[in-house]
C-alpha cells in the first residue's frame, strides 16, 4: 500500500513487484484512493510523491459478497480491489487472480460433471422446470450461470451437473423442447443431431 509521501519510483516499483496496476493508498491505517500505474506515470519526475488522495476510491467490506468484488473488477478493469472494514479501515486487498479462483470454487468449475448450455427467450425461462428435468435424470445442479446475447436476445443458461454423462439430460431437455446450444462431457453418448449443432458452433468458433 502506499502513503501520500512515497514517492512515483516507490509506488511503480511495488507494482511491478507484485504484477499489479493499483495500489490504495491509506492514511493512518484508512483507506483514502486506489491509485493506477497510469496515475503515476502521469506524474512529472520517479522522485514526484504520490500526493493526497483523489475521488476514485473502490472497494469492498470485509463481508462483502463475491459477486460485488466481480463486478468492481469487471466495470473498473481493476487489477487489485481493497478489502475495508465498515469504519474505512484498510483490511488488505484481492486480486484479479484470486477472485479467479473463488469463482471457480462457487462455480464448482473443478468438480466432476458435465455442462449443458440451453438457449431461451426470457419469458421462458424457470429455473424450477430446468432443474426439475435434471433431477429427473438423477441428477443435481452445482451451479447455473446465465447472460442475455446482445445480438438474438436470447438468454444463454450454462448449469453444471454431477454427472460425467449428460447423455439423459440432455435427451430430456429435447425432449421438453429446449434448444441445447453445446455440451461438454468426458463421456457418453448423444444424438446425431447434437453431435450436428456443437461440430457447427465450434466451426463459427474457429473463423
Amino acid at each position: 500500500m502506499l502513503k501520500s509521501f512515497d514517492t512515483v519510483e516507490y509506488g511503480l516499483g511495488l507494482m511491478d513487484d507484485f504484477k499489479i496496476k493499483h495500489l490504495p493508498l491509506t492514511e493512518d491505517g484508512l483507506y483514502r484512493c486506489l491509485v493506477s500505474e497510469k496515475e503515476l506515470l502521469s506524474l512529472t519526475g520517479s522522485n514526484s510523491t504520490v500526493g493526497e488522495a483523489v475521488v476514485f476510491a473502490p472497494s469492498v467490506t470485509e463481508n462483502g459478497h463475491l459477486l460485488e468484488a466481480l463486478s468492481l473488477v469487471a466495470r473498473y478493469r481493476l487489477s487489485f480491489l481493497p478489502v475495508i472494514s465498515q469504519t474505512g479501515e484498510y483490511m488488505g486487498g484481492l486480486t484479479a487472480d484470486r477472485l479467479l479462483n473463488a469463482l471457480s470454487d462457487t462455480t464448482h468449475a473443478e468438480s466432476e460433471g458435465s455442462i449443458v448450455m440451453l438457449e431461451m427467450l426470457p419469458q421462458d425461462y424457470s429455473l424450477s422446470d430446468i432443474a426439475r428435468v435434471i433431477e429427473s435424470n438423477h441428477a443435481h445442479v452445482l451451479s447455473l450461470l446465465s447472460h442475455m446475447d446482445s445480438i438474438t436476445g436470447r438468454l444463454i443458461i450454462s448449469i453444471k451437473i454431477d454427472l460425467e454423462d449428460a447423455s439423459p439430460v440432455i435427451r430430456s431437455f429435447e425432449r421438453f423442447n429446449y434448444t441445447v446450444l453445446f455440451y461438454f462431457m468426458k463421456k457418453g453418448m448423444v444424438d446425431d443431431l447434437l453431435e450436428q449443432r456443437m461440430s457447427e458452433l465450434m466451426y463459427y468458433i474457429n473463423m
